[in-house]
């Protein structure tokens, strides 16, 4: 059987746009019936399996479904007009099923059991990302999220990032508790243009000797870099630090040029020493 829920009169009078269902025990969607005024739709805490029934629903822009039995999205192109869409802590091992929802502006995917990042690049109106605690070692695919301003990876498995540079309005980054190792890991984050906030602790790079410094460096415009405000000496200390080690790159350099220009000038006298010797012999 399919449950059928209709308020009454009194019910849809008092609250016209929001229904709130959370913590009844669901184990799959009801039917809504008169409910076409509806803008927000709360299912947290339920036991859904399944995302169905909303099709009578033409201006629905916020559906919460956090914390039920979902292994798959779908049954979402009949809600073109959603702006939010929380599915957190639920059982979904991949991304898919959005491909309507080109008016999303916050897709929440947290505590699944997502391994990668995928369907979203005609996502331009997205602003917020969380895929915060999922299975992702690789964190690419991310073009097309011109508007994503604020993406959080924390607790996955990621040890490299591509794609971030694609990314114009990315103002915040977590992605603590990580396994990024080297700095070398963080080029993608180095490119980026306009970022205020960035949070990296918990990854063994965060260990690294001189780590602050050169984050700081690569980002100019950083005001808070793992929950710690960055202060103007720090900056400053940053810029003198990254001078040092420009001014020892120079220098070795040059001490590598003239140590291949002292070997190519031994192999020409050599070379002219033998020849000299050939003619003598002739």
């Amino acid at each position: 059987w399919i449950l059928v829920i209709n308020r009454s009169k009194d019910e849809k009078f008092a609250n016209p746009e929001r229904l709130n269902l959370d913590r009844r025990k669901l184990t799959a969607c009801p039917i809504l019936e008169g409910e076409e005024r509806l803008r927000l739709l709360n299912y947290q805490n339920n036991l859904i399996t399944k995302i169905q029934h909303l099709d009578n629903l033409p201006n629905l822009i916020f559906l919460d479904l956090y914390n039920n039995q979902l292994r798959v999205i779908e049954n979402l192109h009949v809600v073109t007009t959603l702006r939010v869409l929380m599915l957190g802590k639920n059982l979904m091992d991949k991304i898919q099923g959005l491909g309507n929802l080109t008016r999303l502006d916050v897709l929440d995917l947290h505590s699944n059991h997502i391994s990668k990042v995928e369907n979203l690049s005609h996502l331009a109106e997205l602003r917020v990302l969380n895929l915060a605690g999922n299975n992702i070692s690789v964190l690419d695919n991310l073009q097309g999220l011109v508007s994503l301003t604020e993406l959080n990876l924390r607790r996955n498995q990621i040890s490299g990032m591509r794609s971030l540079e694609t990314l114009p309005c990315l103002q915040r980054v977590f992605v603590s508790n990580n396994n990024l190792a080297t700095l070398d890991s963080l080029a993608s984050i180095f490119n980026t243009k306009n970022l205020l906030e960035l949070a990296l602790d918990g990854n063994p790079v965060a260990a690294e000797n001189g780590y602050r410094q050169v984050v700081l460096d690569h980002l100019k415009s950083l005001r808070h870099l793992d929950l710690k405000r960055v202060t103007e000496e720090e900056r400053r200390l940053a810029s003198a630090q990254a001078r040092k080690v420009e001014e020892r790159m120079q220098v070795e350099m040059r001490k590598e040029q003239a140590l291949e220009e002292k070997q190519e000038s031994i192999r020409l006298a050599r070379l002219d020493f033998d020849q000299d010797r050939k003619t003598r012999a002739e």
